[in-house]
């Protein structure tokens, strides 16, 4: 087995204790998968991911990130490789400018000045933002700040990626960017995202979610064409399927 992966076994999760918003979620993703998350609103996607990179860590069940289990003592290490981008870019932005936030998280992490400008610049050419470097924050466009959230996990070169609704506020030019750098990425990712043209071009596995469970999971291929499947959960197929009918 590869040291590049999530298992999680048997997790619960609720804000309220009788609002249970996970329910007996158990999966596995390994190296070089791409696992796209699916479900209508509020069915715990977002929750999901936000539980895989520690930031509530009032769950029952197990989070193993490359056998390192998820708790308190362990969250600096899972964050050194585990890179998680909000659905809400604001939510992740509070530097002054670009070339600050693309920076801070290596900069933190007590790496030389020299590195930190590296992995800056490269992340910042990544995603095609370096003209961007030294715009403040706010007078980004909501495309822009999406980018610039991107950048700056990449800049701690992680080993799994976590998105939700990456390609929320993009243009087609960024988001047909973000689809090639997703796939260009060969280590592990996983997608929550109501886009499911998005997931078809970016994830080889789908998990399919209802009520805060696991409802199917399987090649993306296979869910995403089952029109019927989709339908009884509030979905539909894919804009480019409907085309090739």
């Amino acid at each position: 087995m590869s040291h590049i992966h999530i298992c999680v076994e048997h997790l619960n999760f609720s804000y309220e204790k009788k609002q249970p918003v996970l329910q007996d979620i158990s999966f596995f993703a390994g190296e070089q998968e791409s696992v796209g998350i699916i479900g209508a609103n509020g069915v715990g996607k977002s929750t999901l991911l936000k539980l895989l990179v520690g930031l509530n860590l009032n769950f029952e069940g197990s989070i193993r990130v490359e056998d390192i289990p998820l708790e308190k003592r362990t969250l600096a290490k899972i964050r050194e490789r585990v890179g998680y981008v909000f659905q809400d870019a604001d939510s992740q932005l509070f530097m002054p400018n670009v070339y600050e936030d693309v920076a801070f998280a290596p900069r933190n992490y007590g790496l030389s000045e020299e590195e930190v400008e590296r992995r800056t610049e490269t992340a910042l050419a990544a995603v095609h933002i370096a003209h961007l470097r030294e715009k403040p924050i706010y007078k980004l466009s909501g495309g822009e700040k999406k980018m610039v959230s991107i950048a700056t996990i990449l800049s701690m070169t992680p080993d799994i990626i976590l998105m939700d609704e990456p390609s929320v506020a993009l243009d087609p030019k960024n988001r047909r960017n973000l689809i090639r750098l997703l796939n260009e990425f060969s280590h592990l990712k996983m997608i929550a995202s109501h886009d499911l043209d998005f997931i078809w071009d970016t994830c080889q596995r789908t998990i399919l979610m209802a009520e805060g469970k696991i409802i199917r999971e399987g090649k993306t291929e296979e869910i995403l064409r089952d029109g019927e499947l989709l339908e009884a959960y509030g979905l539909e197929l894919p804009l480019s399927l409907y085309e090739k009918r």
